[in-house]
């Protein structure tokens, strides 16, 4: 990759260079943060260093090759690669790497990234290089009120920076090299999907279970200060089902997991045969808790746009395994004639349900005026 230059990095940075021409670290004030589920994100709000984001998350792509397990945040593969190469196997076992993004050392970073950018200064009292000018710009001390008890006062890579996911990947790098290495010489398949690891060996090969295999996938990232999430490692012999999707040994096929599919046949059923209202369906089926004050067209009309989404995202979830079954002929055909068909009941719902939405908000303008 031809290295970064000067002249490129001041025509990025230009806008957020300081008095003295140095690169400040990002301000408190120009992130938001928020959390999902137990997980904290951050936000960038400047649309001067969102398009720098965008710019080196492009660039890195196009030009740094990244070792092929790791299938995550990289362009035309989707989560169904991270499972595909493991579809006929018969011994699985998932390990969890605990806070991938924020345990990624800064210096980490700063030895990985070196060679990527020319060895320079960008400010003339030669104080600051390029590569810490790149380091300000891509990571974030973590404010000391911040709610992150766990990484406040600390640098980090931020999850939900645009150039975090390909960076992580760049880093871990020589990790995947390590690991792979490591599996083929005991015939295990690996991929990761970010802080996920998936590896599967043949009937006979009994290794992939022994804590003997755990340890040495834990020396190994334990080289870059990772640590195994130990309460979510997943073994499993036959079948494998994990996050909605299931690999079932001697069928060689990849498809929704039972638990998925019958949520959805039973959101189906609720709404075509029960004909119950969406409030219901949404407390019942999905644990919602809805209360709000507002009129009753209003209640009705966020109601039917909740379990809307709900709908189109199953959709979603169906086509993607459908499209991706075209690619590599991993699922059975009865499996996907199944799939069109509550494909075909989804999209009925989905057209009934906007229909409902539009009247609804009729009726709401109307009474506005």
């Amino acid at each position: 990759m031809k290295k970064i230059t000067l002249k490129i990095f001041e025509t990025l940075i230009v806008n957020n260079m300081s008095s003295n021409n140095k690169v400040p670290s990002i301000a408190s004030d120009n992130i938001k943060e928020f959390k999902i589920g137990k997980s904290y994100l951050y936000k960038l709000k400047d649309e001067h260093l969102i398009k720098i984001h965008i710019f080196f998350h492009n660039y890195f792509q196009k030009n740094i090759p990244l070792n092929n397990a790791s299938v995550g945040f990289i362009k035309n593969h989707s989560y169904l690669d991270f499972f595909e190469p493991h579809i006929k196997n018969y011994n699985f076992i998932r390990l969890d790497i605990r806070s991938f993004f924020h345990s990624i050392d800064i210096e980490d970073i700063r030895e990985t990234f070196k060679s990527y950018f020319e060895e320079i200064d960008i400010d003339k009292e030669k104080e600051q290089s390029i590569l810490d000018a790149f380091i300000n710009i891509v990571t974030y001390e973590i404010p000391k009120d911040s709610l992150n008890d766990k990484f406040k006062g600390k640098r980090v890579l931020p999850m939900g920076f645009k150039t975090s996911p390909i960076i992580s990947n760049i880093v871990f790098r020589q990790l995947d090299i390590q690991i792979q290495k490591l599996c083929s010489e005991k015939n295990i398949i690996y991929t990761r999907y970010a802080d996920d690891m998936l590896f599967s060996s043949s009937k006979d090969l009994l290794y992939i279970h022994s804590d003997g295999f755990i340890k040495e996938i834990r020396i190994i990232i334990g080289q870059m200060s990772f640590k195994l999430n130990e309460h979510k490692t997943l073994k499993a012999k036959h079948t494998l089902s994990l996050n909605g999707y299931t690999i079932e040994y001697g069928k060689n096929e990849l498809r929704l997991s039972n638990k998925k599919t019958d949520v959805i046949k039973k959101m189906i059923y609720m709404i075509l045969k029960e004909e119950k209202a969406p409030n219901i369906i949404l407390k019942k089926l999905f644990n919602y808790k809805l209360k709000f004050k507002c009129n009753k067209n209003s209640y009705e009309k966020y109601n039917t746009e909740q379990l809307l989404h709900k709908v189109l995202g199953y959709r979603s979830y169906l086509l993607s395994v459908i499209q991706f079954n075209k690619k590599y002929q991993c699922t059975q055909e009865d499996t996907i004639e199944k799939y069109l068909s509550i494909i075909d009941d989804l999209e009925k719902i989905a057209e009934k349900y906007q229909i409902k939405i539009d009247e609804l908000e009729k009726i709401i303008t109307k009474n506005k005026k």
